[in-house]
């Protein structure tokens, strides 16, 4: 049975990873023949009809499962039109849903545990859903883009991180009540006396399996919790700037020239890290989260210079 499971856990992954790279190559290929900046027309015979600097960014699993599935959802039920339906209510509906997904993480059941699982991940559809419901009630379908500094986004942002807190929270306290299993070697050293001299050495080594240390698993969470906050504020930052710079009509920014950087395989790659790095987080370390950050950081201002002359 653990086989079977390890050899249907191998293909789903396989073929999801293989959806994603065949999903990206045609985003990106759009990109490269059409530009980021085309009229309705045109984008009505594309794939991808919006190519915005945050769907650039977005992780693989939001952007091209969980994004289409919200849409799909939201136009064909007409939920943007159902009064007394706003994006503020779905987001308190998420923040509920990521309370109760922490109560069943905290469970010592198997089963409660991966309801909280399926209850999380719809939490997370959820939270696609506030936007898409927010953009066709503001006819802003075409523009994928964050609102910086409105009500919604502050709700929205607290909600997240609070729900992610909770989730984060649920599971240090499971480990605690049930921490994990490690395996340690101990080399035990027998002594032989002869006369005033004692020999030692070593036997082979011996396995034994202990439990990892409280200490031990609340500095780990700890560290998990800094990285993700660290990931997301870093995202939110780049993605905003790039935004400014890029997107935004600016007077002092010829339309020409923005396309133009936006083009650029630079660009390119560094915002296509960020979408890697969102989704293999939990792979990766805070080495690898630095070295995007400064990469990003070095591109930011050699995009800043080149457009503003600073």
């Amino acid at each position: 049975m653990a086989g079977c499971e390890e050899s249907c856990g191998f293909y789903f992954v396989f073929a999801l990873v293989t959806f994603f790279v065949w999903m990206d190559l045609s985003f990106f290929d759009e990109l490269g023949e059409h530009g980021s900046f085309y009229n309705s027309t045109v984008a009505d015979q594309m794939m991808f009809p919006v190519k915005s600097i945050k769907l650039r960014m977005t992780d693989h699993t939001d952007h091209y499962i969980n994004l289409p599935w919200m849409q799909f959802l939201n136009d064909n039920t007409g939920l943007y039109a159902v009064p007394g339906v706003t994006p503020n209510l779905i987001t308190g509906i998420h923040f509920c849903l990521s309370i109760l997904a922490a109560k069943c993480f905290i469970s010592g059941s198997l089963g409660l545990r991966r309801l909280g699982a399926v209850l999380y991940e719809i939490r997370s559809q959820l939270d696609i859903l506030d936007g898409v419901v927010f953009r066709a009630q503001q006819n802003m379908k075409n523009n994928f883009v964050s609102v910086w500094g409105t009500m919604g986004y502050l709700i929205d942002a607290f909600a997240d991180m609070c729900g992610g807190i909770f989730v984060a929270g649920a599971c240090t306290i499971f480990l605690n009540r049930y921490p994990p299993w490690k395996r340690v070697r101990n080399k035990p050293h027998n002594e032989l006396e002869s006369g005033r001299k004692a020999l030692s050495f070593q036997s082979n080594s011996e396995e034994k399996y202990v439990h990892v240390t409280r200490r031990s698993i609340n500095i780990r969470m700890l560290l998990v919790v800094v990285q993700i906050i660290a990931r997301s504020g870093f995202w939110d930052h780049y993605m905003h700037s790039y935004v400014e710079l890029l997107e935004k009509p600016n007077p002092d920014i010829p339309r020409e020239l923005q396309s133009e950087v936006l083009s650029y395989r630079s660009t390119w790659v560094v915002m296509w890290l960020w979408k890697v790095w969102v989704q293999m987080l939990n792979y990766f370390g805070p080495l690898e989260l630095a070295f995007v950050i400064v990469v990003s950081q070095l591109h930011l201002m050699e995009v800043r210079a080149y457009l503003l002359g600073t």
